[in-house]
């Protein structure tokens, strides 16, 4: 699923071509930061980005660089004989490799919007193979592609695979393509014939011309403020996360056979304290979330973005229409818990908590020249379900194990040099026991129903005292300078159900707000307009 999120500065993660070791049978791509320009094409719709870089394979494994250019990843890859290089988004959420064509209106505008991602001429390529015209694929963030299908190779760092399905964008709103690797079952040829159209994607041409042994890939972000991350291609790599991989159960829509999106159970939220104290906040919760690489933020029911608001005192902001809390607070050593069956992913204030940023790139400020920053969560109401974006998979390693359908989930470890990547040839409980099985059985049985917001209401908390950079409530509204702006702090976004709840979240009384800090939510315009 790609859902563009207009925010904060953007850092796109290129794969670069450097050989480096890894593990045979498995395919891997390093990630590097570079910082995207301001006023760059399409800023708002960008994302997540990450190019690909070169690696020598461990036996099995193919690994691909990331550059975390904040909130796009996008690959760096070469389509054709000889080699086009093309940049994509990496999309877990998608199942669909698609890449610009010069035909494409879009692409032909004076601004050059497709000039960073790159167009792909057929006529140039000795491998190109027409296929159809009838390619079509949407996305949650109202962008979308339509054009032919072919057959192509594709090189991804050291591997190639030949005769892989693609399609070749003649029409669309989008600048980048997008690399969809998820379930072949999430194709867009089936949602418009039927899955007797479905074809072999990536992880599936990696396991069938004997690049990996198994459809499972490992994806590790990194930070925000990282130099490198890397998505992991057939093995795991057992120095990038701490302690064990809980194995979640991927649900699946009723009257599904296998999945066809990375759905697990959400169990409940909380918080740990600046004195390392752990505190739940939202038990019961038992709601299903897609884990989705092509998402920038989290959308969630919002009773529950009420309790993460409550728990760092963000207050709402009417203009910006994001809660919103004073950037001093980041510095904080506290995070927001996720609970999981067997695991608990500790997100920092610095990664869910993120920097207002105008187009012109300037910081949003308070009227007293503090930074603001937006919380990185939106109701789920917005798009109909429940995602956990790249503001929480930064914190998570995550294996997507397509055979077995598992997620294989830890905390992970920022910023680590060191690597120890294990191929993986049958299931994750083979690699040397680092996963723990997870006590839940529902793994054929587990269904999903649509996103809802409704549910329990966090209830008035009582906060704690902690030490933080900010001591007292900032004075700063002024009704006569004309830069500022009141806004409303007494209405959050409403709640509107898009189905039936299948949970029963239950908000403890003893929720507590992180942060003991007041806002004023009064900001000052930057620039022409408020931009979020």
């Amino acid at each position: 699923m790609r859902l563009s999120t207009y925010s904060t500065p953007f850092i796109a993660l290129l794969l670069a071509a450097d050989a480096t070791c890894s593990v045979p049978g498995t395919v891997n791509f390093n990630i590097v930061r570079e910082k995207r320009r301001v006023g760059a094409p399409n800023l708002f719709e960008l994302r997540h980005r990450h190019r690909l870089r070169r690696r020598d394979s461990i036996a099995n494994t193919v690994e691909v660089s990331l550059e975390n250019q904040d909130y796009l990843y996008l690959a760096d890859i070469q389509v054709g004989t000889p080699g086009q290089t093309l940049r994509v988004q990496i999309d877990t959420g998608s199942s669909d490799l698609w890449i610009q064509s010069g035909e494409n209106q879009l692409c032909q505008e004076h601004s050059d919007p497709c000039g960073e991602s790159g167009i792909f001429e057929p006529e140039d390529s000795e491998s190109y193979v027409y296929k159809s015209n009838n390619f079509l694929i949407r996305y949650g963030d109202r962008t979308y592609a339509r054009g032919d299908y072919a057959y192509e190779s594709v090189t991804l760092g050291s591997a190639t695979v030949t005769n892989m399905t693609i399609a070749v964008a003649t029409d669309g709103n989008a600048t980048e393509g997008v690399f969809g690797i998820g379930y072949p079952s999430n194709e867009a040829i089936i949602s418009q014939y039927g899955p007797e159209y479905r074809y072999p994607n990536l992880p599936d041409l990696l396991v069938e011309q004997g690049l990996i042994q198994s459809r499972v890939y490992s994806l590790w972000l990194n930070d925000l403020d990282a130099s490198n991350g890397n998505i992991l291609f057939g093995g795991v790599d057992r120095k990038k996360f701490s302690g064990a991989l809980a194995e979640l159960p991927i649900a699946m829509y009723s009257g599904e056979s296998e999945p066809s999106e990375f759905f697990v159970e959400l169990l409940g939220l909380g918080f740990t304290d600046v004195d390392g104290s752990a505190h739940a906040a939202v038990t019961s919760l038992n709601t299903h979330v897609l884990l989705d690489s092509g998402t920038s933020f989290n959308y969630l029911p919002l009773d529950i973005l009420e309790a993460i608001a409550s728990i760092v005192n963000a207050k709402y902001s009417s203009n910006l229409e994001y809660y919103v809390q004073r950037c001093d607070v980041t510095s904080l050593e506290a995070s927001i818990d996720f609970y999981f069956d067997g695991v608990t992913i500790k997100v920092p204030l610095n990664e869910i908590l993120l920097p207002a940023i105008s187009q012109s790139g300037e910081p949003l400020t308070f009227t007293d020249g503090a930074p603001v920053c937006i919380l990185s969560v939106r109701p789920d109401s917005d798009i109909g379900v429940s995602i956990l974006g790249d503001t929480f998979l930064r914190s998570a390693y995550v294996v997507y194990d397509l055979d077995n359908h598992v997620i294989g989930l830890g905390q992970t470890i920022y910023n680590q040099t060191e690597s120890d990547v294990v191929a993986i040839s049958g299931s994750l409980s083979d690699v040397n026991g680092q996963s723990s099985s997870a006590t839940s059985t529902s793994s054929s049985s587990a269904s999903l129903s649509s996103a809802s917001s409704s549910g329990a209401r966090p209830t008035t908390t009582d906060e704690i005292s902690l030490t933080t950079l900010v001591t007292t409530t900032p004075s700063v509204f002024s009704s006569s300078d004309p830069r500022i702006v009141a806004t409303s702090t007494s209405s959050a976004p409403a709640a509107t159900s898009t189905g039936a709840s299948s949970r029963t979240g239950i908000v403890h009384e003893s929720v507590r707000n992180l942060l003991g800090v007041c806002v004023i939510l009064t900001c000052a315009f930057v620039g022409d307009y408020w931009y979020m």
